[in-house]
């Protein structure tokens, strides 16, 4: 594994809080899908996944493998359950 710069532990620490406010955030809208936050929750998902997409671009190929590896299943499910097609 390659050593991560340091402007890459800095945007992979960017990545893991984005993905944890994500994670909270989608755990409060399946417990309110029909409520009058589910709106704004869902915005600020996609602002956040924006930002984290947007982190990611930003990184070295090694922990951009790593990252895009850990976003996986949480991206899977986002897109399948919350996105519009």
């Amino acid at each position: 594994m390659v050593p991560m710069t340091p402007s890459d532990r800095i945007r992979s620490r960017t990545i893991t809080n984005n993905t944890n406010l994500i994670q909270e955030h989608l755990e409060a809208m399946q417990r309110d899908a029909h409520g009058l936050e589910y709106d704004p929750w869902k915005a600020e998902v996609d602002a956040l996944w924006k930002k984290t997409f947007a982190e990611i671009s930003h990184l070295r190929s090694g922990p951009q493998q790593a990252s895009l590896e850990s976003i996986r299943e949480m991206w899977t499910t986002y897109i399948t359950h919350y996105t519009i097609v």
